[in-house]
């Protein structure tokens, strides 16, 4: 197998951009392990006491199984199977069916006292729909029963209805029962209730409790319907039952429409006998008393024109009485039955806008079912948005069949003509036998219309016997066993430890996506695409100096930690610095470069100073220049004088040689280090810096120094940096860690191409780090 090295180098590239997904996802947790934590425990704390105090109850859910299938036993698999059968799914929706269910299961009633069912309170039940609804309390005397009745569940008992004993029937206010006394006795409750709904809230709340999927999403054969309750029996009970209607709905549906059209093509079909039978004694009358007279050639002619006049009228008629009936219907689903017919019939006589119309009624139809499956309320937006858009195809699918019509009727009227014609021929024949044509070709036409109507009620009585979409229930739903709250408790909980854990991670991602800075150099490289060549961990103010340390800073900066030599992390992190601008030193005869940042607070006056020390210690000659001429500090942190500085020499008329610039260096504590402060303040320092004087002046230094080091502005507000960058070696830009807007130092280099171009390299300071573990395994290597 040959492999080019342009497709290895995809590869790799491809291992090294996931390499750096895991580590970059790897640092974000790190990162951000305490907001994951905290919101983990919060969430899952929070979740398991609302589950504890109040969704411990156990919830059982019992599922009954529907088979689709025509009535020649093949299972529906077809493209039009699979949209009938989720058309049908979509019955479990409609209040009629749901009916059906809430009155046989008495679902309009139930027992709201806890722990208490109700087969264990009644022995027996009876809820009509005309029922009261409200609340019903039993409250257990020494030797009798009291009723109270509330329209509110409220604390006070509300109207007494009546007394009663232990052994009577009750019948009040459309409701009969009969209580079970042994239960009530050995509960020794002081109260019992009841409740009795409108037949409206008790089928929202049978909706509410059932669902059901399809187990073949793809041919959409078997439908599973779940019912889920507080009690194991009644789920299952809700659920056989819901099974049971569906399919006694479905053969209603299915036999209605069937009766309908076998009553009416029966009609028609003793009228088209009768017809017949009436011709054929005329015809045969006629034949007695004329043996002799005989047919002509005009008369089979006149009979077909006929027999295709009357199958033209026919198609007329037909479709008259489909327009009609669509006009006529109110109800959508109705509209939706009766143009879907009269589509096929257009699609029957071969319409090519009846294709068009198909396409787009399947369309609408498919996306009006799926809004039902998912229990959209009858005048949501959405659904009246899809019933809107059918309203204008089913005008323009009248409109197609009107134009259909004409066009037959126009054939019709064709035909009466060439009929006129061919009678005008027999009118010069006998009398008798132009009386035999006009009865043979009556006959020919009954018998014609006759057949045409008894092969429509053939077909039609076959259709009720392969009627596609047939119906069984499957698998019948089981009660499920009894589950305690402590397993309930136990599994809510893993759904609360997912929850927590997901929150916390979201929460993480969140912050780090809005997030503008890095805490990591991997992080800073990738998003600048510069490398980084220093970390610097956070530096103390110096609590924990040794007394021999502050004894040599002084009234210094404590945090100028290269002073002495002692080896620890934060002062090896400048070190290495310097290593590698040594290197480069090597490389690009470096003897020159300035220290930058985006804003104020970055640490850039630290880092040069620390890192202008480490140079002096490598016995370079060192020259560090404060040309922050707004804010320069480094005359405090060495401790040495603010005047003369860099900005009285760039004002001043002093010619730019060694003499009298050597009046502006001064000596610091640290050998091979010498500083230029800032000096006295000026009004234009961004001109001064970048004036020819400038340019002198730093040729001069350089030929004097081994690395000259400038701290200059931030570049944020200023263009003191961009205007430098040209005059040193190179620049290096100062990150602060968990600080510094990376987005907005992006922005800034590509503002400032010349700063760009000449970045020597990046360096992270501010760095948290876990201190012991780097220190410590630090001195285990220098030991």
């Amino acid at each position: 197998m040959n492999i080019s090295s342009n497709g290895m180098g995809k590869m790799n590239n491809s291992f090294a951009d996931s390499d750096n997904e895991i580590k970059r996802y790897i640092r974000i947790l790190k990162k951000r392990k305490w907001v994951i934590l905290t919101t983990f425990l919060t969430v899952f704390v929070a979740w398991l006491g609302y589950v504890i105090v109040y969704d411990s109850a156990p919830v059982y859910s019992a599922s009954a199984l529907l088979h689709f299938q025509d009535s020649r036993g093949q299972v529906l698999n077809a493209e039009g199977g699979e949209k009938v059968n989720e058309s049908k799914a979509a019955w479990l929706e409609i209040s009629s069916l749901l009916t059906q269910v809430v009155e046989e299961l008495q679902l309009t009633l139930s027992v709201t006292t806890e722990n208490v069912s109700r087969t264990n309170l009644f022995e027996y039940v009876n809820v009509k729909p005309s029922s009261v609804a409200g609340f019903y309390t039993v409250f257990p005397r020494e030797t009798q029963y009291e009723l109270y009745y509330a329209e509110q569940a409220d604390k006070a008992k509300g109207q007494l209805l009546l007394s009663f004993l232990p052994e009577d029937t009750v019948q009040v206010n459309n409701i009969t029962f009969h209580l079970n006394e042994e239960f009530l006795v050995n509960s020794e409750l002081k109260q019992v209730q009841f409740r009795v709904s409108n037949p409206e809230r008790a089928i929202s709340t049978l909706k509410s409790r059932t669902s059901y999927s399809w187990l073949d999403r793809k041919t959409k054969n078997n439908l599973l319907i779940t019912a889920t309750y507080a009690s194991p029996n009644m789920a299952a009970e809700v659920a056989n039952v819901l099974a049971d209607k569906f399919v006694e709905f479905d053969s209603y549906i299915k036999n209605r429409k069937s009766n309908e059209a076998l009553g009416y093509l029966e009609e028609q079909l003793e009228v088209a006998r009768q017809d017949l039978e009436n011709s054929n004694r005329r015809l045969q009358r006629f034949r007695e008393m004329n043996p002799q007279v005989q047919e002509d050639a005009t008369t089979a002619q006149i009979s077909g024109l006929e027999q295709n006049k009357n199958d033209f009228q026919l198609k007329i008629n037909d479709m008259r009485n489909r327009i009609t009936r669509s006009a006529a219907a109110t109800d959508i689903e109705e509209k939706i039955n009766q143009n879907r017919e009269l589509l096929s019939y257009l699609l029957a006589e071969g319409l090519p806008s009846a294709t068009v119309f198909d396409a787009e009624f399947n369309q609408l139809s498919t996306q009006r079912d799926a809004m039902i499956a998912q229990k959209y309320h009858a005048r949501h937006p959405k659904l009246l948005e899809v019933n809107a858009q059918l309203e204008p195809l089913f005008s323009k699918i009248a409109a197609a069949a009107e134009e259909h019509i004409g066009k037959l009727e126009n054939r019709v009227a064709t035909l009466d003509r060439n009929i006129d014609r061919t009678r005008n021929i027999q009118r010069a024949m006998p009398a008798k036998q132009r009386q035999l044509s006009e009865l043979v070709v009556d006959q020919d036409v009954k018998n014609a219309l006759y057949e045409s109507v008894l092969t429509k009620y053939n077909q039609a009585k076959i259709n009720t016997e392969v009627e596609v979409g047939d119906v069984f229930v499957l698998d019948r739903a089981v009660a499920p066993p009894l589950q305690g709250s402590f397993s309930i408790i136990l599994k809510k909980s893993l759904l609360g430890l997912l929850l927590g854990l997901g929150m916390g991670l979201g929460l993480a991602i969140v912050l780090e996506f809005f997030d503008k800075t890095v805490q990591t150099a991997e992080d800073l490289e990738s998003r600048l695409k510069l490398p980084v060549i220093g970390t610097i961990p956070v530096i103390k103010n110096g609590e924990d100096t040794p007394e021999n340390v502050k004894d040599i800073k002084g009234k210094r900066d404590t945090k100028l930690i290269t002073l002495d030599y002692s080896p620890t992390l934060e002062s090896e992190s400048y070190r290495d610095l310097r290593t590698k601008l040594l290197f480069m030193n090597q490389n690009k005869n470096l003897s020159s470069f300035l220290l930058t940042s985006l804003r104020p607070s970055e640490g850039k006056s630290l880092t040069s100073s620390n890192l202008a020390i480490t140079f002096a210690q490598q016995k370079i000659s060192t020259l560090l220049i404060d040309a922050d001429l707004r804010r320069g500090v480094l005359h405090n942190v060495y401790g040495n004088k603010k005047k003369p500085g860099l900005g009285d020499f760039l004002i001043s008329k002093a010619t730019v040689d060694y003499d009298n610039v050597n009046k502006l260096i001064q000596k610091t504590i640290i050998p091979n280090l010498y500083l230029i402060t800032t000096g006295s303040p000026i009004p234009n320092p961004t001109e001064m810096l970048g004036s020819e004087r400038m340019v002198n002046l730093l040729n001069v230094l350089k030929s004097r120094f081994g690395m000259v080091i400038l701290d200059t502005a931030p570049f944020q507000a200023s263009s003191d940096s961009a205007i430098l960058s040209s005059n040193v070696g190179g620049v290096v830009v100062v990150v602060r860690a968990d600080y510094t807007n990376i987005d907005q130092l992006n922005q800034k280099l590509h503002e400032y191409p010349n700063i760009r171009e000449n970045v020597l390299g990046l360096v992270l300071n501010m760095v948290k780090m876990d201190m012991k573990k780097e220190r410590y395994q630090y001195s285990y290597y220098n030991y």
